[in-house]
């Protein structure tokens, strides 16, 4: 009988050969959280609704009181014939938003807040929360000097002093104050504000068409001159339209004194 030749054994081999199964394994519990189920998901969903149709409600206030103070000096500044300054392009955003193009709005918002410019990036700020990028939105908000949350403040003297009195004058606040005020008067735009709004959606939309690679939709090589041809058009409306003075500046002649009832003219010989 041939014996069978034993193969040498590892120290591996040894340590699996002494090793034994439990009867009752101890399973560690799992460290990642489940999915929630639906219906815990729903106030946090509600949540971001309220948040985001009152960010959205804000952003259109705002965009209509950045238009309602828009001047031709804030539309006059241009880095090159494609692209305007900072307070121009914060304009422009506001314009698209309101003409629901709010990528494009976004872009113009960016260049103008990498410009400083607080307006824009408080814009951005809500345009996030509207998304509901919480992430991005608080990005925005500490890059702004302006105060997103409300502030009130009591008042010193009060009609009842047993009654407390505070006021808000906070940027958030007064945004609300604005809303409401719109929904009873609409919002009045001024010539020069209804040019540009009839103009630049088109022209941004034809900068897409012409760079598609690029992020920032550069309208065409004459907008800069179409703006001034549009800032001109409404100067010259305005004037027109410009009432004449209801009292003429010339000097006025002193009045002529006037003679008593009971005297008689007086007659020289």
């Amino acid at each position: 009988m041939i014996p069978t030749p034993i193969t040498p054994t590892t120290p591996m081999d040894d340590l699996l050969a002494r090793a034994l199964l439990r009867e009752e394994p101890h399973v560690p519990l799992d460290v990642v959280p489940g999915a929630r189920c639906r219906d815990s998901l729903l106030p946090l969903a509600g949540r971001h609704d309220r948040t985001s149709t009152m960010a959205a409600r804000d952003l259109r206030t705002l965009c209509e009181a950045v238009l309602a103070h828009t001047t031709s000096d804030s539309l006059q500044g241009f880095v090159t014939e494609h692209l305007p300054e900072p307070p121009g392009a914060r304009v422009l955003g506001c314009i698209l938003q309101l003409a629901d193009a709010e990528d494009s709005a976004r872009s113009w918002w960016q260049y103008a807040a990498g410009a400083g410019d607080d307006l824009a990036s408080y814009c951005l700020y809500l345009h996030h929360l509207i998304l509901g990028d919480t992430a991005a939105a608080a990005w925005w908000r500490e890059q702004t000097k302006i105060a997103t949350r409300p502030a009130p403040e009591p008042l010193m003297a009060v009609p009842d002093p047993g009654v407390p009195t505070t006021y808000d004058a906070s940027f958030p606040t007064v945004l609300r104050a604005l809303t409401h005020l719109d929904r009873t008067t609409p919002p009045r735009r001024t010539e020069l504000v209804d040019a540009v709004m009839h103009y630049v959606p088109g022209a941004v939309a034809l900068g897409y068409v012409d760079n598609p690679d690029f992020e920032l939709p550069l309208p065409g090589p004459d907008f800069a001159e179409h703006i001034s041809i549009l800032l001109a058009a409404a100067s010259t409306a305005a004037s027109w339209i410009t009432p004449p003075p209801l009292h003429s500046t010339s000097p006025r002649l002193p009045r002529r004194p006037r003679e008593s009832s009971g005297s008689e003219p007086t007659t020289h010989g």
